[in-house]
């Protein structure tokens, strides 16, 4: 089978071995182990690996480069005016090639993704959505704009939507999914605690604005003025990374907030 992954996750590459977001190609190394061949159309980067990274086990995997791009400032938008055509005319062939596409939602890349699925009604298809799924929940438009797509059953068709919880009244394409992160044996009892003494924050993740990294530091920074004593330890990385660093900074927060 010929499979071919639409996605905004970064690739790099180190002696003849690619790299990405490890959780993303965590997941991506299990379905791999069942496909012949695939082909990954995603931005390329020359950074130096970093801990978040890990290597893509499948050494069968061609890389279809296409530029990143962003709506934040007047020359970012007016390059992404010249970006998207190419963009477009790389998923649309892409497409054409694979016998199944997977598309990684939600994301700029994403958001093409599912506007150029649309003319592949024949073809089997799966969505990984790894933002929140919540109906009611307010979200960027491109976000919502994504969504609406991927559960239109005229537009969206032959194609599983993987989503995070159970809502009510979605389209039969929407499938609740769940990351396992234990075997059932693995999981132990915890206790309840009083909290009395200082209380332990962690957050492990992206710093992207579906994440909401900056969120997290205003939590700790009300409880820290109603007087509770806390601390939030970040581990992550990603393009919201400076803002947060920079708020804690300006806010005198690295007592109570380590990165």
């Amino acid at each position: 089978m010929r499979f071919v992954i639409i996605s905004h996750a970064v690739i790099k590459q180190k002696n003849n071995s690619l790299f990405a977001y490890e959780p993303y190609v965590r997941e991506m190394n299990l379905w791999l182990q069942n496909v012949a061949k695939t082909k990954i159309v995603a931005p390329i980067s020359k950074n130096a690996i970093s801990p978040i990274d890990a290597p893509f086990e499948s050494k069968n995997i061609a890389i279809d480069e296409i530029p990143s791009f962003h709506l934040i400032g007047i020359k970012n938008k007016i390059s992404t005016i010249f970006k998207i055509p190419i963009i477009i005319f790389k998923i649309f062939k892409a497409m054409l090639w694979a016998d199944h596409i997977h598309l990684r939602c939600p994301g700029n890349i994403g958001l093409l993704g599912t506007i150029v699925q649309v003319f592949f009604p024949s073809k089997s298809k799966t969505v990984k959505y790894a933002g929140n799924w919540d109906p009611k929940s307010k979200q960027p438009l491109s976000y919502r704009f994504q969504k609406w797509i991927l559960s239109n059953t005229f537009l969206t068709k032959n194609c599983k939507v993987l989503v995070y919880g159970e809502w009510k009244n979605q389209s039969k394409n929407i499938v609740p999914f769940f990351t396992a992160s234990y075997r059932e044996n693995e999981i132990i009892e915890i206790s309840e605690k009083e909290l009395k003494e200082k209380i332990h924050f962690i957050y492990v993740g992206a710093f992207t604005e579906g994440k909401q990294p900056l969120l997290s530091v205003k939590v700790i920074e009300k409880l820290k003025k109603k007087g509770v004593n806390v601390q939030l330890d970040m581990f992550g990385d990603g393009k919201k990374y400076e803002l947060v660093k920079n708020y804690i900074e300006h806010n005198h927060l690295e007592k109570h907030i380590v990165l």
